[in-house]
């Protein structure tokens, strides 16, 4: 069963972008972690393909079912839950380059 508000034309799936906000507080927390340890490995490089790996693969899941919802519902799609999914890929990428940089200058 899904909930939505129809205002302006835009549906809005109500029980997708709590998913959508967590993955983006757990990415900036996984940023933030990365960019604070020192010598001491507090993330292995495992552990930000995995967080990133499951966090595109849900988020993409979510977007791409909230898309077939609202094609069966003859509605517009949710541009906030495609900027969300942006800034989710983004911070997975920029998770990963800063991983391997800061990896490169700590050995």
């Amino acid at each position: 069963m899904y909930i939505w508000s129809n205002s302006e034309g835009a549906i809005s799936l109500l029980y997708s972008r709590p998913v959508f906000i967590f993955f983006i507080v757990v990415l900036s927390a996984l940023l933030i972690t990365i960019l604070m340890q020192n010598k001491k490995q507090l993330v292995t490089g495992l552990h930000v393909i995995t967080i990133a790996i499951i966090s595109l693969f849900i988020s993409s899941l979510i977007l791409f079912l909230e898309g077939i919802i609202v094609d069966d519902l003859n509605l517009s799609g949710d541009t906030i839950s495609t900027y969300m999914f942006l800034i989710i890929v983004a911070l997975c990428l920029i998770n990963l380059v800063t991983y391997s940089f800061k990896n490169k200058k700590l050995q």
